[in-house]
């Protein structure tokens, strides 16, 4: 789990422009902790996180993808491109988010539970990152 940890961690810090509000958020990509904390607030709250709004769109169209699926429109779609996101990348997205969403439903289905050492991305590592709402995580 840690090696996907520090995957994310480097894809964060190189792609910090295109994924925060830099207006909201700290000027350049922080490293470490403050990485990690973002990831943990996005985990708690999405909405709440000092996204850009290209990003913000594409995680409404993710949640929208996993509670709704027969409810996503042409109109979703072209909202995403209107966005700056390419049909390449909201296809790379759908295909990623039906995946995580079949993986949890076969392992809720079979009750299979989280590894001793399974870390809850949601749970902490605040870091000093500011929410949209000027809170703290």
């Amino acid at each position: 789990m840690e090696a996907h940890a520090n995957d994310l961690r480097s894809e964060v810090a190189r792609d910090w422009n295109t994924l925060v509000d830099v207006t909201a958020a700290a000027s350049g990509p922080p490293e470490g902790a403050t990485l990690d904390a973002l990831v943990h607030q996005v985990a708690r709250d999405w909405r709440e996180a000092p996204l850009s709004a290209g990003v913000q769109r594409l995680l409404e169209y993710a949640e929208k993808v996993t509670r709704t699926p027969a409810g996503c429109t042409a109109t979703d779609v072209d909202r995403l491109r209107s966005a700056g996101w390419s049909d390449r990348a909201i296809h790379d997205a759908v295909q990623i988010v039906a995946y995580f969403n079949y993986i949890n439903r076969v392992v809720d289905a079979l009750g299979v539970e989280p590894e001793p050492d399974f870390r809850d991305w949601g749970s902490g590592g605040a870091g000093g990152l500011t929410s949209r709402s000027g809170k703290g995580p």
